[in-house]
């Protein structure tokens, strides 16, 4: 059985690996801006003592800057 992968797979597949690395990287932009701009709220700290409320508020905060990054890289691609 043979497979024939269209043409523009190895692109498509490279964008989306170049996308992701991106995306990642802003996400820890992300986060590190945000730690910054809360100094009096230690949340490594916080993660490590096993404070579940912290853990919840940094996903959700996560989970929030994962969709404006999807809006920005599908704006980018225009789609």
């Amino acid at each position: 059985m043979q497979f024939h992968l269209p043409e523009y797979f190895v692109a498509d597949l490279l964008v989306t690996i170049a996308f992701g690395l991106v995306a990642i990287f802003l996400l820890i932009l992300g986060y590190r801006v945000f730690d910054k701009l809360t100094p009096g709220l230690p949340f490594d700290e916080t993660l490590k003592s096993g404070n579940i409320a912290a853990a919840i508020v940094i996903g959700s905060f996560i989970l929030g800057l994962c969709l404006v990054i999807t809006r920005v890289i599908t704006a980018v691609l225009g789609t």
